[in-house]
């Protein structure tokens, strides 16, 4: 027997049914939060979590004084949302972390859509530098719809070996104007929070708005050609000798015999020298505590995050251009009647 093949109507019914899953789906987990990092040269880790309340929050170390650090989350429940991404780290380390928010937005008729969000407390530096060190801090705010683009903020530090500092802004679009480069190279660069209505245009139809927040650093920043003090060697009156940093005397008989003579200070290296740190965060939250459960939870008071996605109708009376051009046609054959009627 020939097999059926289904009809248009059954295709339809099951590609409306696929496209319904994915949508449930995306609803059902709008918050992913991602990272990477990698410790001393050494192969990359990668996490992954997704929910409604994804709070990420890690420190590793590994030996010679090379650490990172997260904290990365997304939180939204009963109208109040909270979203950030912290990435930082010390020695020589790379580290990456973004929390993504996706949400199909139904739209019927003709609507123009707008997304209300705050962008809270933000900040790029290099702590702890020396010449001889190099670090980079990256941060990025990203708006897409259904994959593509809208606006972006993307800032950047860079740490040369050399000691020079440069910053680059390559945003685009209304989230371009949150923060902006220094006039003159600075170890540290922040922003106070500010609140956003990006406007998404006149829509005809569902779409995806998705929303991310992306922290980089890296940096090879351990020890340094400058990770020294000077101090002023004194004698122990016991053929021994030290170097004084301040009011502190640091035992060094090795070089007494160099230095006895020597009345002025010299450079002596600073043995466990801390590494220094590179950060990028946005949102990350000081004020975040922990209830009788011992979940962590964020004090809506304080943080009382404007967020919403809002629509108006919009009134489609504009007539199409087929609308225009048959009108015409029915004017111009009013008229030749007109001319044709005896009298």
């Amino acid at each position: 027997m020939e097999a059926r093949l289904p009809n248009a109507k059954t295709i339809a019914l099951a590609i409306g049914a696929a496209f319904s899953a994915l949508s449930l789906q995306a609803q059902a987990n709008p918050i992913s939060v991602d990272a990477r990092y990698s410790l001393g040269g050494g192969s990359e880790a990668t996490d992954s979590q997704s929910g409604n309340n994804v709070d990420y929050y890690l420190w590793k170390d590994a030996p010679g004084g090379n650490s990172v650090f997260f904290h990365t989350y997304g939180y939204e429940s009963g109208g109040q949302t909270y979203f950030g991404a912290r990435s930082s780290g010390e020695g020589i380390f790379t580290a990456w972390s973004r929390v993504s928010y996706s949400t199909v937005v139904d739209v019927t008729g003709t609507q123009a859509v707008n997304f209300d969000f705050r962008v809270d407390d933000t900040e790029l530096a290099f702590y702890k530098a020396f010449i001889g060190q190099t670090g980079s801090a990256r941060l990025e705010l990203v708006i897409k719809i259904d994959g593509t683009e809208l606006a972006r903020e993307d800032i950047r530090l860079d740490l040369a070996a050399t000691g020079t500092i440069t910053c680059t802004d390559e945003g685009r679009g209304q989230l371009d104007s949150y923060i902006e480069c220094p006039p003159s190279a600075l170890t540290r660069i922040s922003q106070n929070p500010r609140d956003f209505s990006a406007d998404l245009g006149i829509r005809s139809g569902d779409f995806t708005l998705q929303y991310d927040i992306i922290a980089t650093v890296s940096g090879n920043m351990l020890g340094g050609t400058e990770c020294s003090s000077y101090g002023e060697f004194v004698e122990d009156g016991y053929g021994g000798g030290g170097v004084q940093f301040d009011e502190i005397v640091v035992e060094q008989p090795q070089l007494a015999a160099a230095t006895a003579d020597n009345e002025e200070p010299i450079l002596i290296p600073s043995f466990g020298c801390s590494p220094g740190q590179a950060i990028a965060r946005s949102g990350d939250p000081n004020n975040f505590s922990f209830d009788d459960a011992g979940q962590k939870s964020f004090d809506r008071l304080l943080r009382a995050t404007p967020f919403s996605i809002t629509q108006r109708a919009v009134d489609n009376t504009v007539p199409e251009p087929s609308s225009i051009a048959l009108t015409g046609l029915a004017l111009a054959g009013l008229a030749a009647a007109r001319r044709r009627k005896p009298g």
